[in-house]
């Protein structure tokens, strides 16, 4: 990929970055400390000495690294809510319980830069293949968890719609995962870009005007 800033590895996906990344800047403890704000363990045990063994393969994703869909959802919703971090529950038959407030965790600047980083994704990235007409706008993160003598699983998560961020409004956070689907989001990505129009043709998404007032 050449030379390559953060902006570029997210939209490119290389890995070799994060490697290099978390190895010779960021560290174990900080990632560590991190991924268990969203409770998403990347070693065992979870331990900033046992997560330097494999360090660089745990910064993008693999190594030890266990993630639930429900978990990177939250993650993805907590980019697009600049940072603060929604209270997530499962809702079971007809319960739809009122989530509470956010909790600010991630640096609002630092999430913008991820979150333009992630519609990069899908505007020139990894993921232009399958949701750059997409509407309302999409931004996401392909990824590839690979599986010991099988193939490999297929990652997408994201937001929409993508302008939400800056301008308010409403918006939703998923994440897909589609078991021995190959690499990237060669197919998670399509169901995500499926679930974002059906939600907006069910009226579930909103974006906010300068004036202020939802559309």
């Amino acid at each position: 990929h050449g030379t390559v800033n953060l902006d570029k590895g997210i939209r490119h996906s290389c890995n070799a970055y994060f490697a290099q990344l978390a190895t010779f800047e960021v560290g174990a403890q900080p990632l560590l400390d991190t991924a268990k704000l969203f409770g998403i363990p990347v070693a065992r045990p979870n331990t900033a000495k046992q997560l330097k063994d494999a360090l660089p393969q745990a910064a993008y994703g693999q190594g030890q690294v266990i993630a639930t869909p429900f978990q990177m959802a939250r993650v993805a919703a907590t980019v697009a809510a600049g940072g603060k971090m929604p209270e997530g529950r499962w809702i079971v038959g007809g319960d739809n319980p009122r989530s509470g407030a956010p909790a600010p965790v991630l640096d609002a600047a630092g999430t913008g830069v991820i979150a333009r980083a992630m519609r990069g994704v899908v505007t020139e990235g990894t993921a232009a293949a399958f949701l750059a007409s997409v509407q309302p706008p999409i931004a996401g993160k392909t990824g590839t968890a690979e599986v010991q003598d099988q193939k490999s699983h297929s990652w997408f998560i994201g937001f929409a719609p993508y302008s939400a961020t800056a301008a308010g409004g409403r918006h939703i956070a998923f994440a897909v995962i589609v078991e021995h689907g190959g690499y990237g989001g060669r197919l998670a990505a399509p169901a995500a870009g499926e679930i974002v129009r059906r939600a907006a043709a069910l009226g579930l998404l909103q974006q906010t005007p300068k004036g202020g007032t939802p559309e």
